[in-house]
């Protein structure tokens, strides 16, 4: 068994067994790639993947548990090739921040400043999450980080950890009959066409709980998961908006008019997710706490020692207050 063959499979899995493109991805042939994996299957006596004719079909469930540890085994690759890395230069290095277009126009520039100027030599990447609906959203290289404004689940590899909390304010044409109600009722925004997040996203469920409580029925007329377009679409006529108050307030010459919400929903919690096979390197506490001050390296060190019991992670943020945004 060869370190080459196992990255290998894993490039057949995350090209969706498309083994002409895994090649690519590996920079290498084809037939060597479907080459070392016949003498990986041959080599452990079991079938990897299924096949039809000379496309490969589907991963045989004796697979799927190979391929678990096949990723295991390179995270820890990666994990060992950070801690050369940082022991002969700490100034190098990679970072991949995940996260959506609010955050990233919103919250992050200030920390990307910091983070850029202070680590000219780290090469930093900024790149959107995926889609709420697709499996795995979270990425968990060995240099990833995700940082997202949803719940994102149980998941037995990630570390996850409050970031902040966020809020909900509704955006409404200057002229609309709400831009004259400094507190408006659930009862009153159900009267308009509503324009919001995706029924799967913390926000809008935050949402239909309040007035589920109230026992009001809103009219969701659209559902959009950007911010922007959802602004966009109330500028043209088509309803009233309920989005995170960050691109609520930011509505200089739309048109526009920001309502504050604190009355009527509760606040989210956005949360910092990464791969419990990270190795922190200091540049990537450093970026942490720049985010989320709250989260020192000391905290950090606390979280990765009990990371293995959710209710001691919960006891080591007690009393600790989040920012709101």
């Amino acid at each position: 068994m060869k370190l080459q063959q196992l990255k290998y499979l894993k490039a057949i899995k995350d090209n969706n067994l498309n083994v002409s493109a895994a090649s690519q991805s590996m920079f290498t042939t084809q037939p060597g790639v479907s080459k070392q994996v016949g003498l990986l299957e041959k080599e452990l006596g079991v079938r990897i993947f299924e096949r039809r004719g000379k496309n490969l079909s589907g991963i045989t469930p004796i697979g799927e548990k190979i391929l678990d540890q096949v990723e295991r085994m390179l995270a820890l690759e990666q994990k060992i090739k950070a801690l050369a890395n940082e022991h002969l230069d700490p100034s190098i290095g990679t970072l991949n921040i995940y996260t959506t277009h609010t955050i990233a126009r919103y919250l992050l520039p200030n920390s990307v400043s910091y983070f850029t100027q202070k680590y000219p030599n780290i090469n930093f990447h900024l790149q959107p999450t995926l889609p709420l609906q697709t499996k795995g959203v979270i990425s968990k290289g060995h240099s990833d980080f995700s940082i997202v404004a949803h719940d994102v689940g149980m998941d037995n590899d990630l570390v996850m950890l409050p970031a902040y909390l966020w809020t909900l304010g509704l955006v409404v044409p200057e002229d609309h009959p709400l831009a004259e109600i400094d507190k408006p009722t659930l009862k009153q925004l159900a009267e308009y066409p509503i324009l919001s997040y995706e029924p799967s996203a913390t926000g809008r469920q935050v949402q239909d709980a309040a007035f589920e409580k109230e026992g009001v029925t809103p009219n969701y007329f659209m559902t959009v998961m950007d911010a922007d377009v959802i602004k966009r679409y109330v500028q043209l006529g088509f309803g009233i908006g309920v989005i995170s108050t960050l691109a609520a307030r930011d509505i200089e010459n739309t048109g526009l008019m920001y309502i504050n919400l604190d009355h009527l929903f509760e606040p989210c919690k956005a949360w910092i997710c990464f791969s419990k096979d990270i190795l922190l390197q200091n540049y990537m506490y450093d970026f942490l706490s720049s985010f989320s001050p709250h989260l020192t390296k000391s905290l950090m060190e606390n979280v990765l020692m009990q990371q293995q019991s959710s209710e001691k992670l919960e006891r080591l943020f007690d009393g600790i207050e989040l920012p709101v945004y």
